[in-house]
């Protein structure tokens, strides 16, 4: 009951310091009619309501009590986060626009679209942190085995994110109107996503090892809503038809495309020919 009422607390201060931040940045971005600091907003309002949601501590419990479980998420919550919206921030301002918002920004009433919906990908992407930093860190267990499994499991997936979005970024330095198939793109067409994916995957494993209340595994949710969003809604969803409208005449993508996995990464299909 204790640890009930203290991660229903501490879920209840981080939502709406998510809430507020978002809704500070969506003004600013509506008056000004840009989407300059969507992407980074996002970043800075994950890495504040980690640090609250670390920081907020009950009943006079002092910080030197938390769990190393605690200490460890919190850190890989930063470090993602951080490397994320810089990357997206640093692409958005070289670019000089996000075609997403072309006709949204326009419109304040449906520019808050995005904006309530960053707030709802960043509570559930992050539920599991949250979740774990709420409970009293005299309740976390010791070390168990499920923690190097989410570890490396974590570890793997931002690797392959990071290595996929360097070795796209240089491609299309080189070769802006071209698409990129070398690297790990050559075993998977959305490598990136699949590092995004996996990684939360890892991290659900790893906090789960200091769940002390069964529900407290509805959380599982941050993975399965992660990969829903970027499959079937954004990402992948949006990409694809992108991608065949710009290269889908092109002989060389439709052969990519046919020895290529689309998500999880594995070794090419033998190549054929595929007449355009």
């Amino acid at each position: 009951m204790i640890a009930s009422t203290a991660v229903g607390s501490s879920l209840l201060v981080t939502f709406l310091i998510d809430f507020g931040i978002q809704l500070v940045f969506y003004i600013y971005s509506a008056i000004n009619k840009t989407e300059r600091f969507y992407d980074l907003s996002g970043a800075l309002t994950y890495q504040a309501c980690i640090l609250v949601a670390l920081l907020y501590r009950q009943g006079g419990e002092s910080l030197s009590t938390l769990g190393y479980r605690q200490i460890v998420t919190s850190v890989l919550g930063l470090v993602w986060c951080t490397r994320l919206g810089w990357f997206l921030f640093e692409r958005v301002t070289r670019v000089g626009e996000d075609k997403r918002f072309e006709e949204l920004k326009q419109d304040p009433a449906k520019f808050a679209i995005p904006w309530f919906l960053q707030v709802v990908w960043i509570f559930l992407t992050a539920f599991p942190i949250f979740t774990l930093l709420g409970n009293p860190a005299n309740t976390q267990p010791g070390f168990i085995a499920s923690d190097v499994v989410g570890i490396v499991i974590w570890v793997f997936g931002f690797g392959f994110e990071v290595i996929a979005d360097y070795q796209k970024n240089a491609f299309k330095t080189l070769h802006p109107s071209d698409f990129v198939s070398t690297g790990v793109w050559k075993y998977s067409r959305y490598a990136n996503y699949f590092g995004e994916v996996t990684l939360w995957v890892g991290m659900f494993i790893l906090c789960a090892g200091g769940f002390v209340e069964n529900w407290q595994f509805v959380t599982v949710i941050s993975p399965v809503f992660v990969f829903c969003l970027i499959y079937f809604v954004s990402g992948v969803a949006l990409s694809e038809p992108n991608a065949e409208k710009r290269y889908g005449a092109r002989q060389d993508y439709q052969e990519y495309k046919a020895k290529t996995s689309k998500f999880i990464p594995w070794f090419p299909k033998p190549s054929r020919t595929i007449q355009v």
